[in-house]
């Protein structure tokens, strides 16, 4: 495990000194910024409005990193050939790749508890106090993320192209939201014959997001 951990080390470091990151935390501050807006102008309760804001752009900003650097990681060792210098020394194949997916998702991780960090200050400005609730939907949030680390890490282990590896993880991603609406077309009757058993099939493979 001692290579899987160094693996880990070395991929976060240079995820976090990546560009992408950058930008995806200007992402999230400007969808903080649109929850703040459409808070103060919304008839009704605006502290609730920009929970709601700050939550939708943490998990989405979070999936947008996890299909950015998931789809490019593996082909950037390729396209060094750095991978074939960490793969004739003694470590396993599945070191290399569980060290990749710890260094990714402690980088998103990281990310997630800052841009919560972030918006607990902004709501403590507006409402005097902490939001300790908010901790409950950026942890169910950081289990649906880990899923989309794996299932990037996976499409891009067998697809050569990073665009194809992060067109699948994304696909990936809105099948496993809609998962649910579409099980309960099928209950509802909407749907019917072989599309019917095709969407309760796909639903049991798919994970319930």
């Amino acid at each position: 495990m001692e290579a899987a951990m160094a693996i880990a080390g070395s991929t976060a470091r240079e995820l976090i000194r990546g560009k992408s990151l950058y930008t995806v935390f200007f992402f999230a501050a400007a969808m903080l910024a649109v929850g703040a807006l459409f808070g103060s102008v919304t008839i009704g309760d605006q502290v609730l409005v920009i929970k709601d804001f700050g939550l939708f752009s943490i998990s989405i900003c979070g999936v947008a990193f996890a299909v950015v650097s998931g789809a490019s990681l593996l082909e950037k060792e390729l396209a060094r050939k750095t991978i074939y210098n960490l793969l004739a020394k003694p470590v396993p194949r599945w070191q290399f790749i569980f060290g990749k997916f710890c260094g990714m998702y402690s980088t998103i991780l990281l990310m997630i508890t800052l841009m919560t960090m972030a918006l607990q200050a902004f709501l403590l400005l507006i409402t005097h106090r902490l939001e300790w609730e908010l901790w409950i939907g950026v942890y169910f949030a950081a289990l649906e993320l880990s899923i989309i680390c794996s299932a990037a890490l996976f499409f891009s282990s067998i697809v050569v192209t990073p665009l194809l590896s992060g067109l699948f993880t994304l696909g990936f991603f809105v099948a496993g939201r809609s998962a649910e609406y579409l099980l309960s077309f099928v209950g509802q009757g909407t749907l019917k014959g072989p599309l019917a058993l095709n969407f309760v099939g796909a639903s049991a493979l798919l994970p319930q997001l």
